[in-house]
């Protein structure tokens, strides 16, 4: 799993990243998507670069609450 991969704080660079959602795409992809798992890989990549921006403040002053 991608957790035994990481360690907690580092810094992952795009290209691990792009390499991770080819991963997934090619592993747990349906039969047809596995030939050509580019494009969903792709679309992997853009929701997780996308969603890892958008982490609200709100969400960050609860975990940082927890964390204390």
């Amino acid at each position: 799993m991608a957790n035994d991969r990481f360690e907690p704080g580092e810094i992952i660079t795009d290209e691990e990243i792009r390499l991770e959602c080819l991963r997934l795409a090619t592993e747990f992809g349906v039969e047809n998507e596995r030939r050509d798992p580019l494009p969903i890989a792709q679309n992997y990549f853009n929701w997780v670069t996308e969603n890892s921006k958008r982490q609200p403040e709100k969400t960050v002053r609860k975990k940082d609450k927890v964390k204390s």
